[in-house]
């Protein structure tokens, strides 16, 4: 049995709730409250993501209430294929210093999504079956790993 490379679909989230925009920053906070997400896509009136709102964008403000959330949605979005190599999505989100990337079709229509969270997630779960077959790690090879771990660091991702 032959493994491929881990893909963004192998570790991305399917389920993505959105946020439509014109609504209170409240309305979000609590929505990524009541689902302990980091990251809410905000959507246009036709469904489209037009932005993402992630908490450090707004955590510093007091007062929500006089915002919606275009105020703090962080724009361009970020799209990759789930076929794209984990070791590549990686590196967009350290070069372009963004936690999320949005996973689309050919449309594109979400289907899932990436965050720093879930590549931690998958880099632990793989360290640790790498540990139980007392086997050298096969995710990346060490020279990538030194590169990801510097920019890491510089970035402060």
């Amino acid at each position: 049995m032959t493994s491929h490379p881990a893909q963004t679909k192998d570790v991305m989230t399917r389920k993505v709730v959105s946020i439509p925009i014109g609504r209170s920053m409240v309305d979000a906070v609590e929505v990524m409250q009541e689902l302990r997400v980091r990251h809410l896509p905000v959507v246009d009136n036709v469904g489209k993501i037009v932005g993402v709102l992630t908490g450090k964008d707004f955590s510093h403000i007091k007062e929500l209430s006089k915002y919606n959330v275009e105020t703090f949605m962080s724009v361009p979005v970020e799209w990759v294929s789930q076929d794209m190599p984990l070791r590549e999505a990686i590196k967009r989100m350290i070069e372009k210093k963004i936690s999320c990337l949005l996973i689309g079709d050919d449309k594109p229509e979400v289907v899932g999504i990436v965050t720093a969270e879930d590549l931690m997630w998958f880099l632990a779960n793989r360290l640790e079956q790498e540990e139980k077959k007392h086997s050298p790690l096969t995710l990346f090879d060490v020279q990538s790993l030194d590169e990801i771990a510097n920019q890491i660091s510089l970035t402060g991702l």
